[in-house]
C-alpha cells in the first residue's frame, strides 16, 4: 500500500495545497499547476515550486489513471528523503516513521511550515533585523536560554518570540516562557492554527495570559501576509457571551505590549472584571445619591434602600437566612444593620477615591469626619461584631493611615475584645465582598493587581 502526500507547500503566492484541494480542482487548473512545477524543475532544480509538507523534499504532480479519466496526486522526486512517512517507496516500521516525522524535536510538518512562513513574512518587513527559527537564544538575565519557534527583532518596534502551538501546551511551560521572556524584555506571542469548538485547557491558559485574545496563522492570515508583504495574524477576541468577536487582521504594530506579561490587541478580561465589581454595588451608590441617610429620620426604609437590599440578596442569598436568624434571636433587623454597615463601607470608599471627608451615616462633616463616624458607630453593640470587617476595608484601601489614629485604634481594639467578630464565610462578610470585591474578594483583588487594574482607592495604581 502506498502512502499519500497529504499537503504540498508551493512558492508564494500559491501557498499550501492539500491533496483534497488538488483532487477537487478542475482538470485545466491542475494541468496548469502540473506544467508549472515541471517548468520550474527545468529552470532551477534546486528551487522546486512545490515541497512535501512533511519532509520539505521536492514533489511533482503525477497524473494517475482512474475510472473515467485521470486524477492528480503528489509524488516525491527521486532526491526527496526516502524516510519521509509520506514517501511512496517502501513502508517504514512505525518507530522509524515516528522518528522521521518529528526529527527528534516533536515537531510536525504543519508546525514547521507555520514557523517557516511566519519567519518569511517577518523578514519581508522593511524594519526586520534578525529573524531565526528554532534557534537557541542565550539569556541576558535568566540562567537558561530558550528555543523560540520564531524570534524576530524589528527596528523601532522591539523583540518578539512567537510560539506556534498546535497541540495543547502545558501550564508549567506556559508560565515558564512568559516569565522568561518578560525578564528578557521580549514580547511573547502564542499563535494557533485554529480554535477548536472545545478549547483544551492549555489553549485557555494562553488566552487568559493574552487577556482574552487568540492569534491565528490561518489561511486568511497567510493570504493577507503574502499580499501585504509583512506578518499579519487573525485576532480572535472574546465577546461577553463566552464566544468570539469577528476575527480581524492585525500586525505586530497593533499589539499592546504595555503590560509586560503578554501581548494583546484589546484587553477583554479587565473590563469585564471591573464591570463585575461595579455591578455589585450599583444599586447602593444609586441609593446613597437618591436618599442620603443623614437627611432622613429612618433612611434605610426608603424605597431605594429596599431595592439595594433586594439586589445584594440576589448576589448573596444567605443574607436572607441571616436576616431571619437575627430576627428570631431578637437582634436588630438584619437589613437595617447591613444597610448601616454598607453606609460605613461606602463612606470609606468615597473618602479613599476622592480624598473628601464625606460620610453617609451620622452628621459629621469636614476634616476628621470619617474617623469620628467610625468611633461613634463602633462604640455601639450593634456594629461591634463588624470591627474586623471595617478594619479590613481600611487596611486594604488608600487611606489605611486612618488606622493609626489613636482613637480609632482604641475603638477597634475595644470592639474586638468585647464581641466575637464575623469573618470570611459569614453572610455579611460575603455581602461586603460582593459590594467591594477589590477589597474582600482575594481572588479578584489579586487578579486586578496582577493586571495592573486594581483601583487606586483600593490600594492599587489604576485610576478608575
Amino acid at each position: 500500500m502506498q502512502r499519500t502526500i497529504e499537503m504540498a507547500d508551493f512558492e508564494l503566492p500559491r501557498g499550501p495545497v492539500s491533496i483534497a484541494q488538488l483532487m477537487a480542482m478542475p482538470h485545466e487548473l491542475w494541468d496548469h499547476l502540473r506544467i508549472e512545477v515541471t517548468k520550474q524543475r527545468q529552470r532551477d532544480p534546486d528551487r522546486p515550486l512545490a515541497r512535501c509538507r512533511l519532509c520539505q523534499g521536492p514533489v511533482f504532480i503525477r497524473s494517475q489513471a482512474v475510472t473515467g479519466g485521470h486524477a492528480p496526486v503528489y509524488a516525491h522526486y527521486p532526491e526527496s528523503p526516502r524516510d519521509c512517512p509520506w514517501h511512496h517507496g517502501a513502508n517504514l516500521i512505525p518507530d522509524d516513521a515516528r522518528a522521521a516525522q518529528y526529527r527528534g524535536h516533536q515537531e510536525c510538518a504543519l508546525h514547521r511550515w507555520m514557523c517557516d512562513m511566519i519567519a518569511t513574512f517577518l523578514r519581508a518587513d522593511p524594519r526586520s533585523g534578525l529573524v531565526t527559527v528554532d534557534r537557541y537564544r542565550r539569556p541576558a538575565i535568566e540562567k537558561r536560554g530558550r528555543y523560540p519557534d520564531v524570534y524576530a527583532e524589528l527596528e523601532g518596534l522591539g523583540r518578539f518570540a512567537i510560539e506556534v502551538q498546535l497541540s495543547k501546551p502545558f501550564a508549567p511551560e506556559i508560565a515558564a516562557r512568559h516569565l522568561h521572556y518578560e525578564a528578557e524584555g521580549v514580547a511573547l506571542i502564542w499563535v494557533f492554527r485554529e480554535l477548536p469548538d472545545r478549547l483544551p485547557q492549555g489553549f485557555r491558559d494562553v488566552i487568559t495570559l493574552q487577556r482574552g485574545n487568540a492569534f491565528l496563522f490561518d489561511d486568511t492570515a497567510f493570504t493577507a501576509s503574502a499580499a501585504g508583504g509583512r506578518l499579519l495574524l487573525s485576532a480572535c477576541l472574546e465577546n461577553d457571551r463566552g464566544g468570539w468577536l469577528k476575527p480581524r487582521l492585525v500586525g505586530l504594530d497593533d499589539l499592546d505590549r504595555s503590560s509586560g506579561r503578554a501581548t494583546f490587541v484589546e484587553d477583554r478580561r479587565s473590563a469585564r472584571l471591573l464591570a463585575y465589581c461595579q455591578a455589585g454595588r450599583a444599586k447602593w451608590w444609586q441609593a446613597f445619591r437618591e436618599a442620603p441617610p443623614t437627611r432622613f429620620d429612618d433612611p434605610f426604609a426608603q424605597p431605594c434602600f429596599i431595592r439595594a437590599w433586594d439586589s445584594i440578596k440576589t448576589f448573596v442569598p444567605n443574607l436572607s437566612l441571616w436576616k431571619r436568624q437575627s430576627w428570631s434571636e431578637g437582634l436588630s433587623r438584619g437589613e437595617r444593620v447591613f444597610a448601616e454597615l454598607a453606609a460605613i463601607l461606602f463612606s470609606i470608599a468615597h473618602c479613599a477615591a476622592s480624598g473628601e471627608e464625606r460620610v453617609y451615616v451620622t452628621r459629621y462633616t469636614g476634616e476628621g469626619a470619617l474617623v469620628a463616624m467610625l468611633n461613634a458607630k463602633l462604640s455601639g453593640e450593634k456594629l461591634m461584631p463588624y470591627a474586623d470587617l471595617i478594619a479590613t476595608m481600611l487596611a486594604a484601601s488608600s487611606i489605611r493611615d486612618r488606622l493609626e489614629r489613636p482613637s480609632l485604634a482604641t475603638a477597634i481594639a475595644r470592639a474586638k475584645s468585647a464581641v466575637e467578630q464575623v469573618a470570611a464565610g459569614h453572610p455579611v462578610w460575603d455581602g461586603a465582598s460582593r459590594l467591594f470585591p477589590e477589597i474582600f474578594d482575594g481572588l479578584r483583588r489579586a487578579e486586578l493587581d496582577d493586571l495592573g487594574k486594581l483601583p487606586r482607592w483600593a490600594g492599587g495604581s489604576f485610576e478608575s
